[in-house]
């Protein structure tokens, strides 16, 4: 976890999927989050990386990684 290297203010969590299986994700913020959305390891979302499809519910996201991927959430502060 650190901040957007662009200096927003948002937040980036990486998660890595490390047995080889798949696993369901919740990622629940510890404040108050607006928008939530997977991008690529450069923090991006113009790119045509394959990105876990997030579902938003009222404390977070959910998610499902695939056998070993690595997954880049930005969390921008509500």
């Amino acid at each position: 976890m650190k901040l957007a290297d662009d200096g927003s203010g948002d937040v980036v969590v990486r998660l890595y999927e490390s047995r080889g299986g798949q696993s369901d994700v919740a990622l629940r913020p510890g404040f108050a989050a607006g928008e939530i959305v997977a991008t690529d390891a450069h923090e991006s979302t113009a790119t045509r990386v394959r990105r876990p499809d997030l579902t938003r519910g009222d404390d977070g996201v959910r998610f499902r990684l695939r056998p070993f991927q690595i997954a880049t959430v930005r969390i921008r502060p509500a």
